[in-house]
């Protein structure tokens, strides 16, 4: 089978997993997928936990579309994302559950100047613990679980693993600020997933990725695993003055989890996120979209150029 015919048997799989029209795209910077129509759902309110995200409440494509990524729960009913994720939506979901359900969930906070918000929603997962971010070596073994690219590779949580190679920040006196540089594999549908520690602590929240064509347009080097997760001490912070209260811990450097006994301990409380819908008119979400936008830096990465993982 050659390059092409190969392309076009994915893209028959994608069609009859997703409901998605050949050839549709995927605007960079968005896990998307567009589903079959169907009556709208009713309010977030009343709605009962469904087996899947909710049908669409309109017709109009970008209605339909719905937005995927990532979040992980911080307190009994509180799960932290990142914003970008959820932006210019106004109907969010998160699941599975233990039963294998998606529940409606509200939005409580945003920091789009961090790319960070919080949801609440009726979903028992234990909390995950985070570790302060200045505790962090350069060099750590870390490990990211989400839900990479749905549309080919299905609603089941993943892990991958690197290091921490850096951190990017604007300032040099501003120590426990900026962004985490990690090596793990992650692609769009990663936004908004945890970054862990050898011991099990969270110790950044998935962002961004480096925009590589861009990168090897300029200098003909294909870069690759460059990503970039948000400090954990910035998550602490902004946890501070929320409803949700947060574990925070010092870092075990001593412990040190298999991948398998990792992914035993905290998958559970990682979680897909899901977003569709016109953005909301009141709250905090409401607006148009503020956050980091597709070929630009977010805050910390400086100049160079990267895309949500969403």
């Amino acid at each position: 089978m050659n390059e092409r015919s190969a392309l076009l048997a994915l893209l028959a799989i994608a069609v009859a997993a997703t409901g998605t029209p050949a050839g549709a795209q995927v605007p960079i910077g968005a896990a998307t997928l567009q589903p079959p129509a169907a009556p709208a759902p009713a309010s977030s309110a009343s709605a009962p936990p469904s087996a899947a995200p909710p049908a669409p409440a309109a017709s109009t494509p970008d209605a339909n579309r719905i937005q995927f990524g990532t979040g992980f729960v911080i307190d009994q009913g509180y799960i932290l994302t990142a914003w970008h994720v959820l932006q210019d939506r106004g109907q969010w979901q998160v699941g599975p559950n233990a039963a294998g359900r998606w529940v409606n969930a509200t939005l409580v906070k945003v920091d789009r100047a961090n790319d960070l918000a919080l949801l609440k929603a009726p979903l028992e997962a234990p909390a995950l613990a985070l570790a302060p971010s200045n505790e962090v070596p350069i060099g750590l073994e870390i490990s990211v679980i989400g839900f990479p690219q749905p549309r080919f590779q299905g609603m089941t949580r993943k892990i991958t693993q690197g290091y921490v190679n850096g951190v990017q920040r604007a300032s040099q006196q501003e120590l426990d600020t900026g962004m985490l540089q990690i090596s793990a594999e992650v692609s769009m549908g990663n936004s908004g997933g945890p970054v862990f520690a050898p011991d099990g602590a969270v110790v950044g929240m998935v962002q961004r990725k480096l925009d590589v064509q861009r990168i090897a347009q300029q200098t003909n080097d294909w870069m690759v695993n460059v990503s970039y997760a948000q400090r954990s001490s910035t998550l602490i912070r902004f946890l501070q003055d929320s409803p949700a209260r947060a574990t925070v811990r010092p870092l075990q450097l001593a412990t040190v989890l298999r991948p398998y006994q990792l992914f035993e301990k905290v998958s559970l409380s990682v979680v897909s996120v899901s977003a569709r819908g016109p953005a909301p008119t009141t709250g905090p979400g409401a607006g148009p979209g503020a956050g980091p936008v597709a070929g630009t830096p977010a805050q910390g990465v400086g100049a160079l150029p990267s895309v949500p993982t969403n």
